[in-house]
């Protein structure tokens, strides 16, 4: 169980480092990633668990050369990767994602499904299945490694790992 999860979190690490080297040729003023650590609160879960906050943290990617044409005067739009790690006892969960993001002045708009990777309690409760997820981020100021506020919500494979997060980042 602790070997599967430490190989899980290291690929998920290993594929945000590539993919942030992969991108720091192509703009070396900014690598398209962002880090993000904050708070899970999950609102499915056991009445004994209801209130807890779980600590939570992600990374997202940028895919740069790919983006989406909106009529909308000041929307940039792309297409990312996001993975993210939430945790609480022995229930965690790891979703991953391809997203759609909207960009309109400070505030970020996501939507991804992907591969919802969790842990619910017991080793009969691991597995494999389709999460979604929506986000809003509000980026502070104008800086070349903007920090931002971001409230997510997770909709996980398993219901008791459904919930919502909020998060400090900065982008890269």
């Amino acid at each position: 169980m602790k070997i599967s999860m430490i190989a899980k979190l290291s690929a998920v690490a290993c594929m945000a480092a590539c993919m942030c080297a992969a991108n720091a040729a192509d703009t070396p003023s900014m690598t398209g990633l962002s880090a993000r650590i904050g708070s899970f609160m999950p609102t499915n879960s056991l009445a004994s668990d209801l209130g807890h906050n779980w600590f939570g943290f992600g990374v997202d990617y940028k895919i740069s050369n790919l983006s989406l044409k909106v009529p909308i005067t000041g929307t940039e739009t792309f297409f990312g990767i996001s993975a993210d790690y939430y945790s609480h006892g022995s229930d965690s969960d790891i979703p991953v994602a391809l997203t759609a993001n909207a960009r309109q002045g400070q505030f970020l708009y996501s939507v991804g499904v992907g591969p919802d990777f969790r842990n619910s309690g017991d080793l009969t409760s691991t597995g494999v299945g389709i999460g979604e997820q929506v986000a809003v981020s509000y980026e502070f100021g104008n800086t070349p490694t903007p920090v931002f506020l971001q409230a997510k919500y997770f909709l996980s494979s398993k219901p008791q790992l459904s919930g919502f997060g909020i998060y400090l980042g900065v982008r890269f």
